[in-house]
């Protein structure tokens, strides 16, 4: 349930694209650190690559952070910081908030919970960009 619960929180994650300054487009590495309730021993950090066009980077990260069965909602830039509330539904249903910070237009991190069945699972995030693809 635990490994179900981090999944979907991952899954609601958004790329590195808009804020006030736009991230650059290139090859993105993206660490993810989940924090399980009752879990003394966390999962290791999940670490992927994307490729990033220029296009993508351009993009709204509404239509990107709608994936499966949780959508975003109150999606909100300012400055350099983009915020947003998540709603999960189906077998995992649950509720959270997220932010990302953008350090630079080359790095980013954040954090997100989800609350589903009583507990709350948090994931703390770092990116950079790697260089071109």
């Amino acid at each position: 349930m635990t490994l179900a619960l981090a999944f979907a929180l991952l899954l609601t994650l958004p790329p590195p694209a808009s804020a006030g300054e736009r991230a650059q487009p290139g090859l993105w590495e993206v660490s993810v650190q989940v924090e399980l309730p009752g879990v003394t021993q966390p999962p290791p950090p999940t670490t992927q690559t994307e490729c990033l066009s220029q296009k993508d980077v351009e993009a709204d990260p509404v239509p990107s952070l709608d994936k499966g069965a949780c959508r975003a909602t109150d999606v909100r830039r300012s400055g350099d910081k983009v915020t947003w509330k998540v709603v999960c539904e189906g077998p995992l249903p649950g509720r959270g908030e997220g932010e990302i910070t953008y350090q630079s237009p080359t790095s980013y991190d954040g954090w997100m919970t989800l609350e589903t069945g009583g507990a709350v699972v948090r994931a703390t995030l770092k990116a950079r960009r790697l260089g071109g693809c």
